[in-house]
């Protein structure tokens, strides 16, 4: 019997079993594989955090919020998984709509991103070709050692007296009296609490198919390269990046060496237990198409890895955190659609206060379950 039954040790089911357990509670996390494995949407080695969010602010506040408490856990841990290089934001064609939104925004809400002509850029940056314009959000934001990330999350709530749990499919959330009871594993195993969060990741709709928000899986690429000179393609000559336009980003030189560059497009349905790490030449043509126009120096670089990785989908490209209708003691935080990975250590700390006091200082409103999302064809 625990006080709250975590399902999912990904960044926000780790984040949350770790804030439950600073504030002394009795936490059992529950994952079927392990935090950080490779089929996990916190999987990898970065994920970015970005400031611009095309003028919307509870984003951008909530991003400013989970950066402080990345550098509080890295001062805490002594560790640094949060990098913060900035951020270059670019656009292949002049007055890009989600790139002017994402600018204008940032002035509004009183950042000071810098503008960078054609002419700026290629002095700046020549790693780029063929590119009209971009800003630079120097000093905040930056990226995340995603996988390293998650796995401390998940250690550190375990050094705290938490019941870290792997192998633990969770197949079946057993209800009683207008209340999940217990969640049972495939094993056999039951897990009562007095709260469950269920922070499942692609594999909720498994989990719970009634959702009045669909979440889907989706597949999306990335891929490390060597670059043909290291320092070129290293922070700070090179931060991290997106050319907004074309749908791709990347990090400069981290992991092995390699610098890592990724398709943000919406891609298709994708079964989160199937392998990752297979061949995709479609995706590796469409990176060699993106990197002859815009990077060219990288455009026969040697991919040293690829892998596919999944967004779990809302319509709307907002998250859902909420409470379960009808199962009031339960929580479930999901459709963090290919931008939430950023936000964990704070969603973490909003879903513990959920689950230990039942409120939060942040208005949850835009992430209900009873919203009507309208689709969007990319996330925010």
């Amino acid at each position: 019997m625990y006080d709250v039954v975590i399902v999912g040790a990904g960044v926000m089911g780790s984040a949350t079993a770790y804030w439950l357990s600073r504030a002394g509670k009795r936490v059992a996390l529950l994952e079927t594989y392990s935090p950080g494995h490779v089929r996990a949407s916190s999987a990898d080695e970065s994920r970015m955090v970005r400031y611009q969010y095309r003028g919307q602010t509870l984003y951008t506040e909530m991003v400013a919020a989970a950066v402080e408490l990345w550098k509080e856990f890295d001062r805490r841990m002594g560790t640094s998984f949060y990098r913060e290089q900035g951020a270059l934001a670019l656009q292949a064609q002049p007055d890009t709509p989600p790139f002017m939104e994402g600018y204008e925004g940032l002035l509004e809400l009183g950042y000071e991103p810098q503008w960078l002509d054609s002419g700026e850029v290629r002095h700046r940056y020549p790693q780029f070709a063929n590119v009209d314009s971009g800003y630079l959000l120097e000093g905040l934001g930056g990226y995340v050692a995603a996988r390293s990330a998650t796995q401390a999350l998940a250690e550190a709530a375990a050094d705290l007296g938490a019941d870290v749990q792997t192998g633990a499919e969770v197949t079946e959330l057993h209800e009683s009296g207008g209340r999940i009871a217990r969640a049972i594993t495939r094993d056999g195993r039951a897990f009562e609490a007095d709260v469950f969060v269920i922070a499942a990741g692609p594999w909720t709709p498994r989990l719970l198919p009634d959702l009045s928000i669909p979440i889907r899986s989706t597949a999306e690429r990335l891929h490390y390269l060597t670059p043909p000179e290291r320092d070129a393609y290293s922070y700070p000559r090179l931060p991290p990046f997106f050319v907004m336009d074309t749908s791709f980003y990347g990090f400069p030189v981290h992991w092995r060496g390699c610098v890592k560059v990724a398709d943000d497009t919406i891609g298709a349905p994708f079964d989160p237990d199937r392998e990752r790490e297979h061949d995709d030449p479609e995706a590796l043509a469409k990176l060699r198409d993106f990197l002859r126009r815009h990077m060219p120096e990288l455009a026969e670089a040697e991919v040293v890895y690829s892998k596919t990785c999944t967004y779990s989908m809302t319509p709307d490209t907002d998250f859902v955190i909420d409470r379960l209708p009808d199962r009031e003691n339960a929580i479930v935080a999901a459709g963090f659609s290919g931008h939430g990975f950023k936000f964990g250590i704070l969603i973490g700390q909003i879903l513990a206060d959920l689950a230990a006091r039942g409120a939060t200082r942040w208005d949850l409103t835009r992430f209900r379950l009873d919203r009507e999302p309208v689709a969007m064809d990319g996330h925010w």
